[in-house]
């Protein structure tokens, strides 16, 4: 019997539903608390993976070990670590949760037999990373181009999308689960000059930090942080 139900679950493309059937008849329910961290280095770790509750910090190299990008995975969201397509982040990939974490693991062994059995494997592995594509793109540019504000309002945004996005009508005043120096790694700079930045949009009445997390108080104003950054003029991030 397949770990949950077909209709829980938001998939990214049209599947059968004996394929569906066939992929959670192979997935393990999983769950970690807030805090742990991981590595992605072994073989048992290799697999495909869909977050049912709470975020997931995933960092990797770039282009050499000083350079990071780290990415935020939420509810509804899928990633993938298998040598699948050559569907593989780089070595070194290393994991966060932000919140206590519900998630559904598909090992590889699972996909591998699978990829025997149904080219819809492939499908749904050719929609998760053309969604996350974009996502990736984006970052690497905020990275790349941004201002140290703009990194940092960009990456409490992502975090509200991530932690808080489902909060329907709720604009104001949302708490996000998150340290200053997880902060710091989402915006690839140091723990010091992220505490400057914090601090200035506190001074504006944007945020309020708090030992262990910060809270939202203008969701707007936060936007109009990001708003210079013409390359996102498409963001997702705008229309929260």
């Amino acid at each position: 019997m397949s770990v949950l139900q077909q209709d829980v679950i938001e998939w990214p493309c049209e599947l059968s539903k004996l394929f569906k059937e066939s992929l959670l008849d192979g997935a393990t329910k999983k769950s970690h608390s807030s805090g742990n961290k991981f590595n992605i280095h072994h073989q048992q770790q290799y697999g495909l993976y869909y977050v049912l509750n709470g975020s997931v910090m995933m960092t990797a190299p770039m282009l050499h070990e000083d350079n990071l990008i780290s990415k935020l995975y939420g509810k509804g969201d899928w990633f993938c670590y298998a040598p699948l397509m050559n569907f593989k982040f780089s070595f070194g990939m290393q994991g966060q949760f932000l919140q206590k974490v519900e998630y559904i693991k598909i090992p590889l062994s699972h996909l591998n037999y699978l990829l025997s059995q149904s080219d819809e494997l492939f499908k749904l592995l050719f929609f998760i990373k053309s969604e996350r594509a974009d996502t990736l793109l984006e970052k690497c540019l905020v990275n790349a181009y941004a201002s140290l504000p703009e990194k940092v309002a960009y990456s409490l945004l992502d975090l509200y999308r991530v932690q808080a996005g489902t909060l329907a009508g709720q604009r104001h005043e949302v708490d996000l689960q998150v340290t200053q120096q997880q902060i710091g790694q989402l915006a690839a700079m140091n723990r010091a000059r992220v505490n400057t930045t914090i601090q200035s949009f506190s001074d504006k009445g944007i945020i309020e930090p708090y030992r262990g997390g910060i809270k939202i108080l203008d969701i707007d104003g936060l936007r109009r942080e990001i708003e210079p950054l013409q390359l996102l003029n498409a963001s997702k991030l705008l229309d929260l």
